[in-house]
């Protein structure tokens, strides 16, 4: 069994697999200020409330270092396993960027969950929705070519009414139209439509520039934008923990 662990800015998911098989999924608040003693008692409880029997292998994509070595102890202390940290030359991928160690290890892992896929063309374009979002070109059988970064939707969202006296923090769920009749409908036109609209403009760009490619979209608001972005070819929130499987398979 193998537990994965995708450490982001905002949340981190954690996947049980048993063999290929993903058999529990969680997700937690990231805080870079909880502790490993804490870290320990989350896991012991969370695997407690599903009975699940503790892992034998654990894998680990971070962009938070202070979390993934909290995390990484606590998994040591509570299961007696070394939780494996990715690296880019951990994922095999061919990194085909000036510094390949500025790659975050989740957009490596998810260009390894993408070639998982059948691409006619060979290419992939993975967005990822997070505190950050991005756009990672992908290419079989194993070249990660670069992509684009821009600021998360709910990232966006909050930063609106936190600078803004008058606009309040809002759900992001579409409006019933674009032109919105009050300040409500009038910010989710604005932040989920415009969203979509900026999404599907960087992939219309991107296969500009590189050509045809199969999109997979992941990440929290990615089912949120499946019906208003027509160039999502498949919607797989779960695309980071399977990376994370394919690594730990390819590793043996």
């Amino acid at each position: 069994m193998l537990l994965a662990v995708d450490i982001g800015n905002t949340s981190t998911a954690l996947g049980l697999f048993l063999g290929e098989e993903l058999v529990a999924h969680f997700r937690i608040h990231t805080d870079r200020m909880r502790m490993e003693s804490e870290y320990r008692v989350l896991l012991k409880n969370l695997f407690a409330l599903e009975g699940l029997p503790p892992p034998e292998a654990a894998l680990l994509a971070s962009v938070v270092p202070p979390v993934e070595r909290e995390m990484g102890e606590a998994i040591a202390k509570l299961f007696g396993i070394r939780a494996r940290v990715v690296d880019a030359a951990a994922t095999g991928l061919e990194v085909l960027i000036e510094n390949p160690k500025e790659a975050g290890a989740d957009r490596l892992v998810n260009a390894v969950g993408a070639l998982a896929y059948g691409s006619p063309t060979g290419r992939y374009i993975v967005v990822d929705f997070g505190t950050a979002t991005t756009f990672d070109l992908v290419e079989a059988p194993g070249r990660y070519l670069g992509g684009a970064i821009t600021i998360g939707p709910q990232t966006a969202a909050d930063a609106l009414a936190a600078r803004t006296a008058k606009l309040p923090r809002i759900d992001l769920v579409p409006p019933k139209g674009v032109v919105g009749k009050n300040t409500l409908e009038a910010l989710r036109s604005g932040l989920v439509l415009g969203y979509a609209a900026l999404v599907e403009g960087m992939v219309r760009r991107m296969e500009e520039e590189a050509g045809e490619a199969l999109v997979i979209a992941t990440g929290g608001f990615a089912t949120t934008l499946k019906d208003l972005c027509p160039s999502f070819d498949v919607v797989d929130e779960d695309l980071t923990l399977k990376g994370l499987l394919r690594i730990h398979l390819a590793q043996g």
